[in-house]
């Protein structure tokens, strides 16, 4: 059984025992186990370290921010130097997986260079492949870009200035080196907080933060994967997963104000308050309301106009209340009494009328030599011809 090189593969943190938790989406995950379990008989001991078994060897991993310590076979603190780094060599699918031989040459070549490189500086004690990501374009890219920690002691006097600076000389000494370059990074660079249910907090050790409304389990390192208490139906919100991802929602016909969900606004329901066809039917029915109340207010002043106007012809010649038929003298009959420029009975009169003539001219006109049968009285209704006999 082989020893632990100078690169180890680090796991997730809370004692997870597969790569697969402490990386994220483009981790290096372990495959189906070997045909040698180089793991068997808890070869790092059995307190904070874990053994993950190799292609052909085994290797012991802490959680970040500590390093294995070979000789009492547990975990202790460090001062870490995280990094990305181009290695000189083609991806394959194998390289995200421990118990491949791709893996495994890739890992003692970087524990070779590191060795080297940051060797002579005091305090050095190793290096972390945390993750080799996966090209964007061709699957057989050149280089391969791999995010690493080097670990030195708590109290080591190393800064990034003297760790750059070495890797840089180490790089230049070879003309064809293994490692082409070597970028400095943060700490949550590297820590990879679940982005979808995180916020990463920068410190020596980061801090994967829950967003709002969500919080973590006793399962969760990196990740929240429930909503919070306060995400509530007395708050009016509720929890459903998207994505495998827990949100928190306003109920129906709220919206979420400043973290909190009100009531919609008159006109407007649905989810987040998106529905606006109660408020076009207020409107349109405010529109149309307004149209018939001035088609209503309209036809009533017309019709009261109509009513009281009439012809001029109509005012001349009849009087009013001639429908009066009551029989009295000093009442209108039923029949419409027609205004002339009669004298006696109506004002104006003119005497024009050639059978009513007056009394200078009668001499004019001859006497008449028959007897006239029927007269003629005068009414206040008007005239009456009657039999004399």
């Amino acid at each position: 059984m082989t020893a632990t090189t100078s690169v180890t593969t680090s796991p997730a943190p809370t004692g997870s025992t597969t790569l697969t938790e402490m990386t994220a989406t483009t981790s290096v995950t372990t495959s189906p186990a070997p045909t040698v379990d180089f793991c068997h008989g808890d070869p790092c001991g059995r307190n904070l370290a874990t053994c993950v078994s190799l292609n052909s060897s085994y290797t012991c991993v802490c959680q970040y921010g500590f390093y294995y310590n070979e000789s009492n076979e547990n975990c202790y603190r460090g001062k870490v130097f995280p990094a990305t780094i181009a290695v000189n060599a083609n991806y394959t699918d194998s390289l995200q997986d421990v118990n491949s031989t791709e893996y495994e040459d890739m890992f003692n070549n970087l524990s070779k260079f590191f060795k080297e490189a940051l060797g002579n500086l005091t305090d050095y004690v190793e290096t972390v492949i945390m993750e080799i990501q996966r090209p964007s374009k061709s699957r057989n890219s050149v280089p391969v870009r791999v995010k690493v920690t080097s670990l030195f002691r708590l109290d080591s006097p190393q800064d990034n200035n003297t760790v750059y600076s070495a890797v840089r000389d180490a790089i230049g000494k070879e003309n064809n080196s293994y490692v082409e370059s070597y970028l400095e990074a943060k700490h949550c660079d590297i820590y990879q907080c679940d982005t979808k249910t995180t916020e990463c907090k920068e410190g020596t050790i980061p801090e994967c933060k829950c967003k709002f409304d969500l919080e973590r389990t006793e399962w969760d390192d990196r990740s929240c994967s429930a909503c919070s208490k306060d995400c509530s139906a007395a708050r009016h919100k509720y929890c459903v997963k998207e994505e495998e991802v827990p949100t928190c929602k306003c109920m129906a016909n709220f919206k979420t104000v400043s973290g909190d969900c009100v009531p919609c606004p008159v006109g407007y329901s649905g989810e987040e308050c998106s529905d606006n066809t109660e408020l076009i039917l207020i409107i349109v029915g405010t529109v149309f309301g307004a149209i018939i109340l001035s088609l209503v207010i309209a036809v009533s002043i017309i019709s009261v106009r109509a009513k009281h106007k009439r012809s001029p012809e109509k005012r001349s010649l009849i009087k009013s209340g001639y429908s009066d038929t009551n029989t009295s003298d000093d009442r209108p009959s039923m029949f419409p009494r027609v205004q002339t420029t009669s004298g006696h009975a109506n004002p104006g009169y003119q005497p024009h009328n050639p059978y009513e003539m007056s009394s200078k001219n009668r001499d004019r006109f001859p006497e008449r030599d028959y007897d006239d049968m029927y007269e003629t009285s005068r009414e206040p209704r008007g005239f009456r011809t009657q039999s004399r006999y």
